[in-house]
């Protein structure tokens, strides 16, 4: 997108067209954002990240990551009973919809059953798998029981806490948002522009941002360039090589998420495919790599080393085992033991800095006498065929930062629907189901803990860092957070 569109886009929308005063009390936000070829307002499909902004702040969740801590959302208590196969949700009392009807347990059954649907909610419904579609029970309007075909007692964090989006019983107009965020739906333009307006009459207060302009800026430079010259005031996702660059530059500050938010970037090693269905290479691999080298040369010191596990800075994180070494020399030994002499690497940049983490991986695989090759793959069908994806010996990997119950349960084990390694030896999965099916939170968090070492150990994974979402705002901004990644603006304030 050119400049001069979106500076268009970005004043045509803004309340006096003018830049403001110092001390003014700014209610507008302009907010620059990645965008996606698919893009639209249907949370159970939504992909695009300016979708995903407008999104958060057209509907509520039961439950929300808040910086990386699941707290109660729209509900205002989650119980379950002794075997954790029954859970109790009560609900705040004064939530409304954008069209002034309250919500209610019935809405909040429908909702459920709607994201545990697979025809309906492809990015979801896995996550549903073990709520009884038809175990819904309606107590009154603020309590719902919903029961489960098997004990979880990471239900709330797992589940609820990943997606549990509300919607008026019925609902499905995706292009009319009904909701009941702090925000409602003035225009869409799909991969242009997405505009919001605060509702008045909101549980909360009325957000002192009145209104949110989302501008689609696909590439970082651009975003950032529209920030400086005042087009935007909110550029999202900005990479750290921009913000190295403006360091020393007082009209531009630097939001940075901490580790709980973070993306988790690293390799899967298929533990089923030749030569990593042999041990001794899957340790070598995770033995060669130079975990620092890759996270200051890849993310200029903007994250954090990576341990081959997720859920750093998260409850759950297994801090008990120990950092894995940089060693060369022993890796080149399990090599030669395994026979094994070179390797190739399926690489897309799904985002940024992927290829060239790959790149430099090659080069310490060669310290360790291994020739790598890569084997470029286009960006945009990389997920889409599941069948190579799930199958290929050696490949990139990313992931949003999740506790660890939540990641083992979606990428591990044989239930793992995404588990890109196929790491499922039967006494994994018998730890993991027992860790899922454990209601007491101690003796869950120690069975979860056993599962991450079992993983660590002998797993195909390897998560080399941990890269810190990083955006930028004029000065002024207060009170964004971020939410699995994507920022938060209903309690913010920008006066300048």
């Amino acid at each position: 997108m050119s400049t001069a569109l979106v500076t268009a886009l970005a004043l045509g929308g803004c309340a006096s067209g003018t830049e403001s005063t110092p001390g003014e009390s700014v209610s507008t936000l302009r907010i620059g954002a990645l965008g996606n070829t698919s893009d639209n307002l249907d949370p159970l499909t939504v992909n695009g990240f300016a979708d995903y902004i407008a999104v958060g702040h057209l509907y509520e969740m039961l439950v929300e990551l808040r910086d990386g801590v699941a707290q109660f959302s729209l509900a205002e208590d989650i119980t379950s009973n002794d075997d954790a196969t029954e859970w109790t949700i009560t609900f705040v009392e004064d939530a409304t919809f954008s069209d002034g009807s309250p919500v209610t347990a019935q809405d909040v059954a429908y909702s459920l059953q709607l994201l545990g649907d697979p025809s309906a909610s492809p990015n979801y419904a896995s996550f549903y798998q073990d709520i009884d579609p038809n175990g819904f029970e309606v107590i009154d309007d603020k309590t719902l029981v919903v029961s489960l075909t098997r004990p979880r007692g990471d239900f709330i964090t797992t589940i609820l806490a990943f997606a549990s989006f509300v919607f008026p019983d019925g609902f499905n107009d995706w292009e009319n948002p009904v909701g009941s965020g702090p925000y409602t739906l003035v225009s869409y333009d799909a991969g242009q522009q997405i505009v919001l307006e605060a509702r008045d009459d909101y549980r909360d207060g009325i957000p002192q941002l009145e209104r949110l302009e989302v501008t689609v800026i696909d590439d970082p430079q651009t975003r950032m360039n529209a920030l400086k010259s005042g087009e935007i005031d909110f550029a999202t996702r900005v990479d750290p090589v921009i913000v190295q660059a403006e360091a020393n530059n007082p009209d531009v500050v630097i939001h940075r998420g901490g580790e709980g938010d973070s993306q988790v970037m690293g390799f899967e090693m298929n533990v089923h495919q030749a030569p990593f269905d042999d041990p001794r290479v899957r340790e070598a691999m995770k033995l060669a790599i130079d975990r620092e080298e890759l996270v200051e040369t890849i993310f200029l010191g903007e994250g954090y080393v990576g341990n081959d596990l997720v859920g750093l800075g998260l409850d759950g994180y297994n801090e008990s085992i120990p950092q894995r070494e940089h060693d060369p020399d022993r890796a080149r030994e399990l090599f030669a033991e395994a026979g094994v002499t070179e390797v190739t690497i399926r690489t897309a940049e799904i985002t940024p800095g992927l290829t060239r983490a790959a790149e430099l991986y090659i080069e310490q695989l060669a310290e360790a006498g291994i020739t790598a090759t890569i084997e470029p793959t286009d960006p945009a069908g990389f997920f889409s065929d599941f069948e190579v994806l799930l199958s290929t010996p050696l490949q990139v990997a990313y992931y949003i930062n999740r506790d660890a119950g939540a990641y083992l349960g979606s990428f591990g084990g044989s239930n793992g629907f995404f588990n890109m390694s196929g790491y499922a030896p039967p006494e994994f999965d018998a730890l993991l189901l027992q860790a899922q099916s454990t209601a007491n939170a101690d003796a869950r968090a120690e069975l979860f803990d056993q599962a991450q070492q079992q993983i660590w150990d002998e797993g195909g994974t390897i998560l080399w860092g941990y890269q810190a979402v990083l955006n930028a705002h004029a000065p002024g901004l207060e009170g964004v957070y971020l939410s699995q990644g994507v920022p938060v603006f209903h309690e913010a304030a920008f006066t300048r």
